[in-house]
């Protein structure tokens, strides 16, 4: 029992790096008591808070309007939206209250002596978190600015007074994570700039004192945030001092704040952000997450180039993906983690994308004002006499394929496809090469979401490892290797190669070396062809023969059946073919297998598709391609082969009939 416990502190410290004794120094403090001495309550001094819009007052458009209203009365009838569902916390029960089972989290003791990662705490803290960052307060507040009789200033009124009575400063798990500190800044002050005036004094005074107290939190927790925290955590702890320094210019360190913001967020930035539009949160929602964040930095101001810079191919890189034109597949984590406040679908991501656009000069469609509640309230209003040119997605633009950030979309007939072949270090999933796929707007092969991060072991692994998605595993092995919720024992890269657009078909290709370790490394890479009638993926390996097997899994929509060699999703039936003898699974416990989560924390049954092979080479897909049974020397009319070297991989394709050759190369 000892030696898995020391290579798990071997691990840590690993990851930690350099700034393991730092994080080691912050943990003793924790425990010895030492954090009294450090957090020793609210900030000594009060100062009045200063006016820093970050919102409009009014929203462009009517239906904006609506949206809004509509939600408040909801926020004040069945309670405050989390993770898809509405719950009492902080409405009809007090805001300490877990909403999974209905009980309080400690509210006498300092947040550092509250458990809330072991097996013994009283929940996921992340649903009363998830609470405790307000936005749905902003929405009372947009309701209550558009409708100054109704019942949402009350209901705003009597909201704060409760949050302000039952969480002092330090006390409670509501002041565990700065990063939460900082969210609520952001929804706080757009609370003031809405309905400030129309407060109650003692109301108001009280949300100063609160702030004030969070600006100190976040200056004491720094040695935690910069050791453990360098991803979207230090991102948003930095915009919190900058907005606080804002925010409280008479303060007497505000210009600490301030420049300790700053540098903290253009240090991050820099590591944080690709001139593609990549970050290193390898996920959709964090993408969106950390977006919003840029959004907010630009709407305070004084912002350096680099910050518009980075937030418009942000914004580029998910329209390359394909936002504004439905959803996508849901990449790595995903808890529906917001800056911005909206009435909108909280699995929708086009917003932010739209609103990241308008603020770097884009001229956008006016149907999207009104679609999205992002540019409604956030952006300017548009100048519809302007003779720029209107913004067009770049899908729309390129045919047969976009690529961006290491992933490939690819339109063609009826097939929308994605091929993700690289990631990043934060918040990603085992999904190197993995392969989505719609068929007339609707999912089959669909990515199966992340389920929970501090609910069971099996379940979170369960969704995030590669036995969870559409890639190719030589003896069964994951590409990463969980370690702990949110670590992985390896690391890889991927490699994508520009994609091959013909007149008939469209072809992408990529590889990995997540596998080039251990005993038997080998590196794994895929050719995916799109043609009106099929979707086939080949398969390679170097070296030949590295595995004795290789496992393969097909997550399907939860809509979707597999019935023999057809999928059945409604009234479509689609071929499926070079998966001969498979096994399908669906909402199996033990182990965890066959199962879709949509957004955090829930998850239902889906079919699982499970394959082995003995083959280094071999095809599979959806759909019919015409002539005899598909390999990689013959696959309707055309021949593959992968030559591989140190320097990478060249995908050679030749036109079995016209002798044709073209080259794909993926260099490392």
């Amino acid at each position: 029992m000892v030696k898995p416990d020391l290579r798990a502190i071997a691990v840590d410290m690993r990851a930690l790096g350099l700034s393991a004794p730092l994080r080691a120094a912050y943990e003793a403090s924790k425990r010895s008591g030492f954090h009294a001495v450090l957090f020793r309550g609210e900030a000594h001094r009060h100062h009045p808070a200063a006016l820093v819009p970050l919102t409009n007052v009014l929203p462009i458009g009517d239906r904006a309007r609506q949206r809004c209203l509509d939600d408040a009365a909801q926020v004040l009838n069945e309670g405050l939206r989390v993770f898809g569902g509405r719950v009492a916390t902080g409405v009809s029960a007090p805001w300490g209250t877990d909403p999974l089972t209905g009980r309080q989290w400690p509210t006498d003791d300092p947040w550092w002596r509250i458990d809330i990662r072991s097996e013994a705490r009283l929940s996921d803290v992340k649903y009363t978190w998830e609470a405790g960052r307000h936005r749905d307060l902003v929405v009372l507040a947009r309701a209550a600015r558009l409708d100054p009789v109704g019942p949402w200033q009350d209901g705003l009124t009597g909201l704060l007074r409760a949050w302000c009575a039952e969480s002092p400063p330090e006390q409670g798990v509501n002041w565990y994570s700065s990063l939460e500190l900082a969210l609520r800044a952001i929804a706080w002050n757009q609370i003031l700039a809405l309905v400030g005036d129309r407060l109650p004094r003692d109301v108001v005074t009280a949300m100063e004192r609160l702030l004030l107290s969070s600006a100190r939190h976040l200056m004491v927790e720094l040695p935690y945030t910069v050791s453990s925290m360098r991803n979207n955590h230090l991102l948003g702890d930095a915009l919190g001092l900058i907005l606080l320094a804002r925010m409280f210019p008479t303060a007497r360190r505000a210009r600490w704040w301030a420049r300790t913001g700053e540098k903290m967020f253009a240090a991050q930035q820099r590591r944080h952000f690709g001139p593609d539009g990549r970050m290193i949160e390898d996920s959709v929602s964090y993408h969106r997450f950390v977006l919003e964040m840029l959004v907010v930095r630009v709407l305070l101001g004084g912002a350096p180039s680099s910050v518009r810079d980075a937030l418009r191919a942000a914004s580029l890189h998910l329209a390359r993906l394909g936002v504004f034109d439905g959803d996508v597949p849901q990449y790595g984590d995903w808890d529906e983690g917001r800056v911005l406040a909206s009435s909108g679908d909280a699995l929708d991501v086009a917003g932010s994308a739209a609103l990241g656009l308008a603020l770097c000069g884009e001229r956008l469609p006016a149907r999207w004002y009104a679609d999205f509640d992002e540019l409604a309230w956030y952006a300017p209003t548009p100048d519809r006499e302007a003779t720029a040119e209107q913004f067009t997605p770049p899908t729309h633009t390129r045919p047969g394929a976009t690529t961006s950030g290491g992933i490939a979309l690819v339109d063609r007939g009826p097939w929308r496809v994605w091929f993700k072949v690289d990631g990043g270090p934060s918040h990603g999933h085992a999904d190197l090469t993995s392969v989505w796929v719609k068929h007339g707007g609707r999912w089959l092969i669909a990515d199966p979401g992340t389920g929970t991060y501090n609910g069971p072991l099996e379940v979170r692994n369960g969704l995030r490892t590669s036995a969870a998605h559409p890639v190719r595993r030589p003896d069964g092995r994951d590409q990463l290797v969980p370690h702990r919720a949110f670590r992985w024992l390896n690391t890889g890269r991927g490699h994508l190669g520009a994609p091959l657009v013909l007149p008939d078909r469209t072809i992408v290709f990529g590889w990995h070396d997540a596998y080039a370790r251990g005993e038997h490394p080998v590196r794994v890479g895929r050719a995916v062809v799109v043609a009106d009638g099929y979707v086939a993926i080949v398969e390679f390996a170097d070296p030949p023969a590295a595995a004795a097997s290789w496992s393969l899994t097909v997550p399907l929509h939860p809509e979707v059946a597999a019935r023999g060699d057809t999928l059945i999703a409604g009234g479509t039936k689609v071929g499926l073919f070079g998966l001969d003898g498979y096994q399908a699974v669906r909402g199996r416990s033990v182990p965890f297998a066959g199962w879709h989560s949509g957004t955090y924390g829930r998850w239902e049954p889906a079919t699982w598709i499970t394959a082995e092979s003995r083959a280094d080479t071999a095809v599979w897909g959806l759909g019919a391609p015409p002539g005899p049974p598909p390999d990689p020397n013959a696959l309707d009319g055309l021949g593959f082969q992968v030559t591989w070297s140190d320097a990478g991989a060249c995908l050679t394709v030749t036109d079995l009939g016209s002798g044709e050759v073209h080259h794909v190369r993926a260099p490392r």
